[in-house]
């Protein structure tokens, strides 16, 4: 049992529950103390165990029920396709059928050397599961990571439950013979056997790597092809990257200073003690937060980015410092109020519905500058997020110009590649000219690398 609890462990931290030695030690410690009689105990005691929040908890139990309740013949039966069912009723009169296959020398040469075959013929569950478990042992399961692999695994383990010598003694009897169609119930029987197994593995096994391939996969795929089904999947990378980026850039506690002490304020409030100094006072230095300002492109051919950095702002905003962010497209306003208003997939919606449109960078400059000009200081990032793409119109870089000698950096993100910079209607090129930091960003992974480092900057 302890193996298998191992094995579950396993499972859990695929999907991403952080499990470490000292709290699989005491995992298996609380299994020994609850025993194996109650399987709902046990599941609450792997989860109190193991989990640390509560979405690890809902991973924990979800990971329990994958691993151990599947294994009972009813929710097998329940998960089972038509076909399969449709297959192991096929073997449901085993006189018949072993009769059949005794009927005929060959086919009775490959009963006798099959214990698997003779253990489904008597449905005798214990020994099918201990010839199965002992042929998934001969597989290297850990490479089934694909599920493109189940077909190859399939008959690998069906070569390893003795498939083979079926199939040859098929080829060699009269298509009339009885016995052959004995043979084929007994063989699709088997199959079915050996692909419930291999679902059962690549689920174990391989739904944890397949997440990762896929959360990789996304993470430099660019931003506007990701598919509409992908959609769930990427929102939620970017809430565990959110959390990855908090947890680094948290502040962590300081002890208090008090600062130099203030003679003047001391001598003077001593007067009145004689000189005796009963009250001190300290020097305080007041610290300015500093101040982000998103301004994102919401056009057609940028909209996408823009929606996945407008959310991953959203994500930060208990570590980020004060965040203000506005949408451009034919028209510039500040929706920072909609992102308190409403959820943030319906606050960019809204976004994009307000301020979509041709792109006019020239007076969009100029409505930000009226908007939050008097606002930025030199404790203030500004973020940009656009392709400058300006349809041949007043690029106004008089305007970005004046913004950037008033705030303390501008970080332009690109979603197009270097390459294209400049050509066509694109402004990159002259705008990048007052721009403390241009980076081509099209990639949840370029989005990760430069928000973490505008958060190092910004501490």
């Amino acid at each position: 049992m302890q193996e298998e609890l191992l094995q579950f462990m396993h499972l859990a931290r695929q999907q991403g529950v952080r499990i470490s030695p000292a709290e699989s030690m005491d995992a298996l410690q609380a299994a020994q103390a609850v025993g194996l009689d109650s399987p709902s105990l046990l599941r609450e005691s792997m989860a109190m165990t193991l989990a640390k929040t509560v979405e690890e908890e809902a991973i924990c139990k979800a990971c329990f029920d994958q691993f151990f309740l599947q294994q009972n013949n009813d929710n097998q039966t329940q998960n089972s396709s038509p076909s399969e069912i449709e297959n192991q009723a096929s073997i449901s009169d085993q006189q018949q059928l072993a009769e059949a296959l005794v009927s005929d020398e060959k086919t009775q040469e490959v009963l006798n050397q099959s214990d698997f075959i003779k253990a489904l013929l008597n449905q005798d569950q214990a020994e099918l599961e201990a010839q199965m478990a002992e042929a998934l042992g001969t597989l290297p399961l850990k490479q089934l990571s694909f599920f493109t692999q189940k077909g190859l695994f399939t008959r690998r383990l069906l070569d390893a439950l003795g498939e083979a010598p079926i199939r040859q003694t098929l080829a060699d009897l009269a298509e009339d013979n009885p016995a052959r169609q004995a043979l084929k119930d007994v063989q699709r029987a088997m199959q079915a056997q050996a692909k419930q197994a291999i679902e059962r593995a690549f689920e174990l096994n391989a739904a944890g790597q397949h997440d990762q391939l896929m959360a990789e996969l996304l993470r430099k795929t660019k931003l506007s092809a990701v598919e509409r089904r992908q959609a769930d999947r990427l929102q939620g990378l970017i809430q565990k990257l959110a959390r990855k980026l908090t947890q680094k850039h948290r502040k962590r506690p300081k002890q208090t200073r008090r600062g130099q002490l203030h003679m003047i304020k001391t001598l003077r409030r001593g007067i009145v003690n004689d000189g005796v100094m009963f009250d001190t006072f300290w020097r305080r230095t007041e610290k300015r937060k500093p101040q982000i300002m998103a301004v994102c492109d919401v056009s057609g051919s940028v909209s996408a980015y823009a929606k996945f950095l407008l959310m991953l702002l959203y994500y930060l905003q208990d570590v980020l410092p004060r965040t203000r962010s506005f949408a451009f497209a034919h028209d510039l306003g500040e929706i920072t109020a909609l992102f308190q208003q409403h959820p943030v997939e319906k606050a960019i919606e809204i976004a994009n519905w307000r301020y979509g449109g041709a792109t006019d960078y020239g007076s969009s400059l100029d409505k930000f500058w009226d908007i939050a000009g008097q606002d930025i200081t030199k404790q203030t990032t500004i973020i940009v997020l656009g392709d400058a793409r300006n349809n041949y119109g007043d690029h106004r870089f008089e305007r970005l110009l004046e913004i950037s000698e008033r705030c303390r950096r501008i970080i332009w993100l690109n979603p197009e590649g270097k390459h294209q910079w400049g050509s066509g209607d694109s402004e990159m090129l002259r705008y990048q000219r007052v721009c403390h930091i241009a980076h081509e960003c099209n990639t949840l992974g370029q989005l990760e690398t430069i928000v973490d480092e505008l958060m190092t900057l910004t501490r």
